[in-house]
């Protein structure tokens, strides 16, 4: 039995549509036989058989769309039928109309039998065996079902079209830009782009101007689709690894005291000397995990989150653990104004272990953080209520156990009380 299957006729198509049959069911066919047509999304293409034989069964519907590589017919080969099953679904020769020389013509012209080299030559071809020619046939001109389709939605004429691009296939795309640029104003097509509008939405019978478009956007309550920056796709990509981590949360508070008692720095300031200075007591908090080893930094560097509307950033403060008050507090002056003028570099972003983050300025009470790339952990910073500040602290399970982490945070709470740590 010899099995026909839906063909891929360009590299993007994945359906094929079944536009009729050129056979039925008991006809008898010859190699080189057209038995079908059908469409992809850039033409119409007839369908060959490589075998003689009986149409025994036609598997689809004419007008019914089925993957590539669907058996569409199976043809009966009689004798050889034996030796056919032996062979794998084999995909048709495929030629556009016009170019078609059938095989059957070419047997016509024979008056003897044909050789063995001949029948070699129309033996069936597996289907990775197949030759590109075979499947895909370039088209100088005309215009692809689907422009066409399009074009009569939208009442334009196809030869007014083709007046413009001769030489050219048209597809869908091409009706769209013709459309476009002679129903709309510059200025009503970017509001079209910008938010993803048909023309076919509008009543191409004018000329179509902003205030129009923008008056169907508020009619309908239209929702502007904005593109993702590179920093927003960024951010995406590192939450998205962090949230793969397999993490915990401890929930702390530190006495506010000696805080409010040196206001000359900020909260952030004095808790990057205070957590450099009992990172470099617990090792854990210093190390990066790579694929077979656990790196272990010498000096404790923080990334410290900073943010505004639409970015988020984690600058990192290197070699915090060497810093005096005054120096953190110059860097964390200088990320703020790296976030005014987005100026960070992608030296800023490297070579932290564990970061901060601190949102009781803004009157956030508690919250979590996520872990920043490659980092063990990270402290989220809560306000300040009764004489306390909310912490909680999320760790990689992988680099610190519940055990470390319990430790290290009875010694952060320890030193925040220490009035020989807010000396300048």
């Amino acid at each position: 039995m010899y099995e026909i299957v839906m063909p891929q006729l360009s590299d993007s198509m994945e359906e094929g549509k079944l536009v009729s049959w050129k056979v039925s069911v008991g006809e008898r066919v010859k190699s080189g036989d057209v038995i079908a047509e059908v469409e992809s999304d850039k033409a119409i293409m007839e369908v060959q058989t490589f075998k003689d034989g009986i149409v025994k069964e036609l598997l689809v519907k004419e007008d019914d769309e089925v993957k590539i590589g669907t058996v569409i017919a199976r043809i009966e080969t009689g004798a050889t039928a034996s030796s056919d099953q032996k062979q794998a679904a084999t995909k048709p020769t495929i030629v556009p109309k016009e170019e078609r020389i059938t095989k059957k013509q070419e047997v016509n012209k024979e008056d003897t039998k044909p050789n063995a080299a001949q029948t070699k030559s129309v033996a069936v071809t597996p289907k990775e065996s197949i030759e590109p020619t075979h499947i895909s046939h370039k088209i100088q001109s005309g215009i692809s079902p689907k422009a066409r389709a399009k074009a009569a939605a939208l009442g334009v004429d196809v030869a007014k079209i083709q007046a413009r691009m001769p030489q050219k296939v048209l597809h869908a795309e091409d009706v769209d830009k013709y459309v476009t640029e002679k129903y709309f104003t510059p200025k009503a097509l970017k509001l079209l782009q910008e938010y993803q509008l048909e023309s076919s939405f509008f009543e191409l019978n004018h000329k179509i101007d902003s205030d129009e478009v923008q008056a169907y956007i508020d009619a309908n309550e239209i929702a502007l689709p904005k593109p993702l920056s590179p920093m927003q796709k960024a951010i995406i990509a590192n939450v998205t690894r962090s949230a793969q981590k397999p993490i915990y949360h401890i929930y702390e508070s530190i006495d506010a005291k000696l805080f409010e008692a040196h206001q000359e720095h900020s909260i952030t300031a004095w808790l990057v000397k205070i957590f450099a200075k009992v990172m470099m007591q617990h090792e854990s908090f210093r190390s990066q995990l790579l694929d077979n080893a656990i790196s272990i930094a010498p000096n404790a560097s923080l990334s410290i989150a900073v943010a505004d509307n639409k970015n988020l950033y984690m600058p990192v403060i290197k070699d915090a653990s060497k810093l005096t008050i005054f120096e953190i507090s110059e860097q964390l002056a200088a990320f703020k104004e790296k976030l005014k003028t987005n100026s960070f570099t992608t030296q800023d972003m490297q070579g932290g272990t564990f970061g901060i983050s601190n949102l009781g300025m803004l009157g956030v009470a508690r919250f979590d953080a996520m872990i920043n790339k490659d980092e063990s952990g990270i402290v989220a910073v809560g306000g300040i209520k009764d004489g306390q500040i909310s912490v909680t602290l999320t760790a990689d399970h992988r680099v610190i156990n519940g055990y470390e982490a319990a430790l290290f945070m009875r010694d952060i709470k320890k030193e925040a009380s220490e009035p020989l740590n807010f000396k300048e």
